[in-house]
C-alpha cells in the first residue's frame, strides 16, 4: 500500500485521535479501542517484509505517516512510530522466528533499543534478565524487543568492536510491568518499566540490531539503524510542532491577549513570531526529507551510505527535533497565559516536543559525532 493509501486509512482517525487527547495523557497509555482502530487500518503492517504478508514501503512514506499521526497527538504517533520500527526488525531475524512474532504482520510492537538486560547463553539461545526503561507501547502490544549485553563469567564477552550484545523478541506476557510512567511529556506512551529474570529466548527470536549481516536484503532493511531511527523520532517532532502552529495560527484570529482592544493575528510581534517559525520548520522538514531520500536512494542502488551521507542525515535529524521544539514552545507561549492550563493543547505540543529533544539519538553530543565524520574523523560513539 502506499503512503496515499495508508494517510487515507488513518484519514477519518485523525479527529478522534485529537479529541481524546487530554484522555490519552490521563490515562497515560493509549486507550485498547483507538489501538485497535489503529490496527485495522493495516498502518503496523507498513514496514514489515512483503514475504511475512507485510507492506514493506519505502521508508520515506512511513516518515510521513509518522509525522501526520504526530499532529494529532503526539503519544500517538511516537507509539506507532515505535510499532513501525519492529516492523523493521522482522528485516533482522532469522525466518522462523520472524514468522513466529509476526504470524499478524498488522499487531503494534514495543521496542527497547537499549542493551540494558544481561544474556547467557545456553543450549537453543538465551536466558535473559534485567530491568529496561522506556517501554513505549508495552500496555497494548503481544511482542516487544529488549536489549541485552552477553555476559561470560560474570562480564561482558568482547568483541573486536565492544561488548557482544543481542536484541531478542519476547512475548510481553513473559515480562513484569512496572508503574513507573510519570513524566513531563509524551505522557500517553505508556513507556513503563520492564523486566524479567532467566527468561528464555530461543535462538529464533534472537537478532542484533548493530550486525547488518543477518539482515534482509530489502532497502527498507539495508538502510543503516540510526538513519532511520533518528528520523523517525524527528517525524514525531515535527508533527507535534506542525499541529502547534496550526492551533496559534486559528487561536490568533479571535484571541484579544488581556490589556489589548486588537487580536493576537494583528500584534505585529505575533506575525513575526509565526512567519520565522513557518520559515524554520520549513527549511527543518525539507532537509530531513531530503538528507533521509539521499540515503534511502543509494539503498534502493544496491550501495551503502558514506559516512558523510550519515552524518547529514543526524545534523538533519538534531536540527528538526531541535527546531520542532522550539516552534512548539514559541507557539504556546504566544498563546499567552491561557495555555498554561491542561485544557489547551499548545502546552501539552511544547512538552511533548521537549521530551523528544531529550532522546539519546537527538542529545547533543550527535552533533559533534556528525562534526568529527565531516571532518574526515572517526565518530566516537559505537553505533552512527
Amino acid at each position: 500500500m502506499s503512503s496515499d493509501g495508508f494517510s487515507e486509512a488513518i484519514h477519518g482517525l485523525l479527529p478522534r485521535i485529537r479529541e481524546r487527547r487530554a484522555e490519552i495523557e490521563e490515562a497515560r497509555q493509549l486507550p485498547a479501542d483507538l489501538v485497535r482502530e489503529l490496527t485495522a487500518t493495516g498502518i503496523f503492517r507498513m514496514s514489515v517484509p512483503k514475504a511475512l504478508g507485510g507492506g514493506e514501503g519505502e521508508f520515506l512514506d512511513a516518515l510521513r505517516v509518522i509525522e501526520t499521526l504526530s499532529a494529532a497527538d503526539g503519544s500517538t504517533g511516537w507509539c506507532a512510530m515505535l510499532a513501525l520500527g519492529g516492523g523493521v526488525v522482522a528485516g533482522y531475524m532469522r525466518d522462523e522466528g520472524a514468522r513466529e512474532v509476526f504470524a499478524d504482520p498488522c499487531l503494534p510492537m514495543a521496542l527497547v533499543a537499549e542493551p540494558a538486560g544481561a544474556a547467557q547463553r545456553t543450549e537453543g539461545g538465551v536466558t535473559v534478565s534485567g530491568r529496561w526503561r522506556f517501554a513505549s507501547g508495552v500496555t497494548h502490544s503481544t511482542w516487544m524487543v529488549l536489549g541485552a549485553v552477553v555476559m561470560d563469567g560474570g562480564a561482558p564477552r568482547m568483541t573486536p568492536h565492544g561488548p557482544e550484545i543481542v536484541h531478542v523478541f519476547v512475548p510481553v506476557d513473559d515480562v513484569q510491568i512496572h508503574d513507573t510512567w510519570h513524566v513531563s511529556g509524551l505522557c500517553g506512551t505508556g513507556s513503563n518499566d520492564v523486566s524479567c529474570q532467566d527468561l528464555f529466548v530461543p535462538e529464533s527470536r534472537i537478532f542484533s540490531l548493530f550486525d547488518p549481516t543477518g539482515y534482509r536484503p530489502e532497502p527498507l532493511y539495508q538502510m543503516p539503524v540510526l538513519s532511520q531511527v533518528a528520523p523517525a523520532i524527528s517525524a514525531v517532532a515535527l508533527g507535534i510542532a506542525r499541529a502547534a502552529l496550526d492551533e496559534v495560527s486559528e487561536l490568533a484570529q479571535t484571541k484579544v491577549p488581556n490589556m489589548s482592544m486588537t487580536p493576537l493575528s494583528a500584534k505585529p510581534v505575533a506575525q513575526v513570531e509565526v512567519a520565522r517559525a513557518e520559515g524554520e520548520l520549513g527549511a527543518a522538514r525539507s532537509f530531513l526529507y531530503d538528507a533521509v531520500d539521499d540515503v534511502w536512494e543509494t539503498v534502493v542502488g544496491g550501495e551503502q551510505p558514506s559516512m558523510r551521507q550519515r552524518a547529514l542525515c543526524r545534523i538533519a535529524s538534531n536540527q528538526a527535533t531541535e527546531v520542532a521544539a522550539r516552534v512548539a514552545r514559541t507557539a504556546s507561549t504566544l498563546a499567552g497565559s491561557s495555555s498554561v492550563y491542561n485544557t489547551s493543547s499548545l502546552q501539552r505540543h511544547a512538552r511533548d516536543a521537549d521530551v523528544i529533544t531529550h532522546h539519546f539519538t537527538q542529545s547533543p553530543h550527535v552533533w559533534e559525532d556528525a562534526g568529527r565524520a565531516l571532518l574526515g574523523l572517526e565518530p566516537q560513539a559505537p553505533l552512527f
